[in-house]
């Protein structure tokens, strides 16, 4: 009977003795990180080759002016340079884009007949053309899915410069002429960028505006 007695009263004793179970941890939940998005928007940068005609009136100082026309094949015979470049921006419902042109022609001549004024002189002359674009709209939501159509409204900045030199051998004359007019229109229109597939898509743009005194507009497919 002791012995039991002695076991029992014991027990409590021996148990305190044991080690205290692990108990499970919570772990912290794991970071979810969301995944980056593609951004929307989609960039073009398109270089192409401008061909125009010209025609206007020309003169030297006081002296009568005449009108004159040159086809394009005619002043790429006297192009000296230039650069044309369309860069434009879009997403499903905004578009922004910038169109710039530069272009220069020139050409020499002697003046032969001995009825001119200018008889005996030499003249260069040159033409400086700068057309830029600038524009930004919001998509219309009307056609298939593969169709954005947007409504544009921007500006176009023109600025052309014609310098005329000329030398007289004789006398040693070598008078300067130049002219620059700068001026800028408002434009209202339309883009459009048609998919055809994963490859290939049709670009349509077209524009027009001005003011009191000006005129401009523009329509371009690629």
């Amino acid at each position: 009977a002791l012995a039991v007695l002695a076991a029992i009263c014991g027990t409590p004793a021996a148990a305190s003795d044991l080690p205290a179970p692990d108990l499970p941890t919570k772990k912290p939940a794991p970071e979810i990180v969301a995944p980056a998005l593609p951004s929307s928007w989609r960039f073009e940068i398109t270089g192409y080759g401008w061909g125009t005609d010209l025609s206007g009136q020309a003169g030297v100082g006081p002296f009568p002016s005449s009108p004159f026309f040159i086809n394009f094949l005619k002043l790429l015979e006297h192009f000296e340079g230039g650069l044309m470049t369309a860069i434009t921006a879009r997403n499903d419902t905004f578009i922004a884009g910038l169109d710039v042109i530069l272009a220069r022609v020139g050409t020499g001549t002697n003046f032969e007949n001995p009825e001119s004024a200018l008889y005996g002189a030499h003249a260069n002359l040159t033409l400086t053309l700068g057309i830029a674009t600038a524009f930004g709209g919001v998509r219309i939501p009307v056609g298939p899915p593969n169709l954005e159509l947007y409504g544009t409204l921007g500006a176009r900045g023109v600025h052309i410069h014609t310098a005329l030199d000329l030398s007289f051998p004789v006398t040693g004359f070598a008078p300067h002429f130049g002219l620059t007019k700068n001026w800028a229109d408002p434009v209202a229109g339309l883009a459009a960028h048609y998919a055809i597939n994963d490859k290939w898509f049709v670009n349509f743009l077209a524009d027009m505006g001005g003011l009191d005194n000006s005129a401009t507009g523009q329509v371009l497919g690629s």
